[in-house]
């Protein structure tokens, strides 16, 4: 694997956190360069007003997992033409946190706001696998019922294996306790009831349609400020 594989296999991981979709797949990633072992990676947004916080946690995700690979010895960041492009270049490049670089600006880091974020995330990726397995024949009763051991047991095609470790995998980064058996919980890991499941389902399927809605939005602007070819 080339040096530049390397560092495109961790930005596949890093996900703009109010779409929760990879940088990669939404074409925010500009450029990659590589000098030895220094790695600089350039990023744009959709517009040059979007919001700083969202675009200072997609900075701080790509200076981490970048530097996680074993030969870079630096790993820089650099959002290009946006609005706050110099407090949050240089606030990454010293490893401030949001208020520092944004003081008298802001009161508020992010750990708050990447907490409502994973949620909506775990929403909207339970929405998609829940309605998986309604289609493949499941009943309400026997999701309400489902045990996480027997979620990891059960048979699934390649789409309903991809659609159930991405939802386990949000649902782990929510931290439910070790004592939550149920497979289909609320984001704080409590179990759903027969009574309460048709509600549930019906607002996590509304955080679903929102995000996707705003994920076209942000990728027809991209499109638009820099005249990409445009995607599906």
């Amino acid at each position: 694997m080339s040096k530049k594989q390397d560092v495109m296999e961790k930005l596949d991981k890093v996900y703009d956190p109010e779409l929760d979709q990879p940088l990669t797949d939404l074409d925010f990633i500009d450029d990659i360069t590589i000098e030895g072992s220094d790695v600089e990676v350039k990023f744009r947004l959709p517009t040059y007003w979007c919001s700083p916080n969202f675009a200072y946690i997609m900075a701080e995700d790509i200076k981490e997992y970048v530097s996680e690979i074993d030969w870079v010895k630096e790993a820089r960041v650099t959002l290009d033409d946006h609005c706050a492009s110099d407090e949050i270049n240089h606030g990454v490049a010293q490893g401030k946190q949001f208020s520092q670089s944004f003081e008298g600006q802001t009161t508020g880091d992010l750990d708050e706001l990447r907490k409502t974020f994973r949620i909506k995330a775990f929403y909207s990726r339970q929405d998609r696998f829940v309605r998986h397995l309604l289609n493949k024949g499941f009943s309400k009763e026997e999701l309400v019922r489902l045990t996480l051991q027997e979620l990891e047991d059960i048979t699934l095609s390649e789409e309903g294996i991809h659609l159930r470790d991405k939802y386990l995998q949000k649902k782990k980064e929510l931290n439910h306790p070790g004592t939550c058996i149920n497979a289909i919980t609320d984001p704080e890991g409590n179990a759903i009831t027969i009574d309460d499941l048709s509600d549930y389902l019906l607002g996590i399927k509304t955080t679903r349609l929102s995000m996707e809605f705003n994920g076209h939005y942000c990728r027809g602007l991209l499109e638009a400020r820099y005249h990409l070819e445009k995607t599906n």
